[in-house]
């Protein structure tokens, strides 16, 4: 007589939990949307100037252009994942990210470059960005900030390797090829993730969020309960998080994008420009991690005016940085300005509005993260212009976040949560 064993508890069992694997592959979609992301697209700046023969402001304003179009198909790109899940959609835009890369080889002219910029921006600081938060969101409730910290956090340190990656791809087969090379890593990497790897939600495997049993209380936020985008963008808590969000998406964009200038009038080159997106990940480790940590706790209203008064602080290094010390500052403090507004956003949109919807809520802040991000680089170029050289125009831009911060403090109670209740 055949006598029954335990039952089996692995991580895709009823009785194992699957959210820290999803953790995991996220972050690793994350880090893959290195090369349709600022960081990576401004190790080509240079390379696209020399051989298109455009100007800084040309390549700019098709940065621009082809960045603002793409945010505008974020909020339909958001629902469309929350109807047919992330593992489905992972699979369809990763086949489409690395085909977009492969077009970027191709171009030739600032009409072609702007169509690319548009492919590569939606795709990857768009689309696959999107769905990689939304399937980790769904894994957790409790522990959705630390989660999205950790993922966040993983994310920004291999993004900050991609420019270097790509840089010594460029100079050993040339820019051309470096656009294959990162769109065949994206295909051998990304499709089997969305195949094998990823899960849309944990009832799929008999799970619930944040492990345990099936039958545990599911904690949830009280006033959480899911909403519709039409109801959550008309909250004051909402705009408050936008406001920050575009201001961060405006001038950090603007200064990864022009990391080589800023830093190449007090002398780096483009390599060691390049290379000091290194640092930048220690700091997003910090902003990250932080923010994750302290969204789950009481001090969650003072985190929008926090992270505004972060990019103010960034901004103002950025100009007026000489010394190496101050440098490795400012890099530093860019990550962690970084950080902190995508952990912020990562953990209070769900705890705001529920994850029934976060699919098309978050596809709606996209699309203003992805507006003001279109914006940053030809801002930059034009304050570059109007102050004399690119750090003026850094110090000049500082008004912006701390104005953002003071309005983040004004409207600090619409992000008091009454506590939690059982479902």
């Amino acid at each position: 007589m055949l006598r029954e064993g335990p039952a089996r508890r692995g991580a895709r069992s009823p009785t194992g939990f699957y959210g820290w694997h999803m953790v995991g592959l996220a972050s690793l979609v994350g880090i893959l949307t290195g090369p349709g992301q600022s960081m990576g697209i401004s190790v080509f700046r240079e390379h696209l100037s020399l051989s298109l023969d455009l100007s800084d402001s040309a390549i700019a304003s098709a940065y621009l252009i082809g960045t603002l179009v793409a945010s505008g198909l974020q909020p339909r790109l958001g629902t469309w994942v929350d109807s047919v899940g992330v593992q489905r959609a992972t699979v369809i835009l990763g086949v489409i990210f690395a085909g977009a890369l492969a077009h970027m080889s191709l171009i030739h002219g600032v009409v072609w470059l702007t169509v690319g910029f548009l492919g590569i921006r939606f795709l990857g600081q768009g689309a696959l960005t999107l769905t990689s938060n939304v399937a980790v969101a769904h894994w957790f409730n409790r522990r959705r900030g630390f989660a999205m910290g950790v993922k966040t956090t993983v994310t920004f340190v291999g993004m900050s390797v991609v420019p270097v990656l790509l840089a010594l791809t460029i100079e050993a087969w040339g820019w051309r090829q470096a656009w294959l090379v990162a769109a065949t890593a994206i295909f051998l990497t990304v499709l089997p993730i969305g195949l094998f790897g990823f899960v849309d939600r944990p009832d799929n495997l008999g799970q619930v969020p944040d492990g345990g049993n099936a039958h545990s209380p599911i904690l949830l936020d009280r006033g959480a309960t899911s909403v519709v985008r039409s109801v959550a963008v008309r909250t004051r808590a909402f705009w408050v998080l936008a406001t920050v969000t575009v201001s961060n998406s405006l001038l950090g964009t603007g200064l990864i994008f022009h990391q080589s200038n800023l830093l190449g009038e007090i002398g780096y080159s483009n390599s060691e420009a390049a290379a000091m997106f290194l640092p930048t990940a220690v700091g997003s480790v910090v902003g990250a991690l932080s923010v994750g940590w302290l969204a789950d706790r009481a001090i969650r209203p003072w985190l929008p005016a926090t992270s505004a008064a972060l990019v103010a602080i960034t901004t103002l290094l950025g100009g007026s940085a000489i010394s190496f010390g101050a440098v490795l500052g400012y890099v530093l403090m860019l990550g962690v300005s970084q950080g902190a507004v995508v952990s912020m956003n990562a953990a209070l949109l769900p705890a705001l509005f529920g994850v029934g919807h976060l699919g098309s809520i978050t596809g709606f802040l996209g699309f203003l993260s992805v507006l003001g991000t279109s914006m940053g680089a030809l801002t930059f170029s034009l304050g570059s212009d109007a102050f004399g050289n690119y750090r003026s125009a850094s110090v000049a831009f500082t008004v912006v976040p701390l104005a953002v911060a003071v309005i983040a403090v004004m409207y600090r109670r619409h992000f008091l949560l009454e506590g939690r209740r059982e479902v």
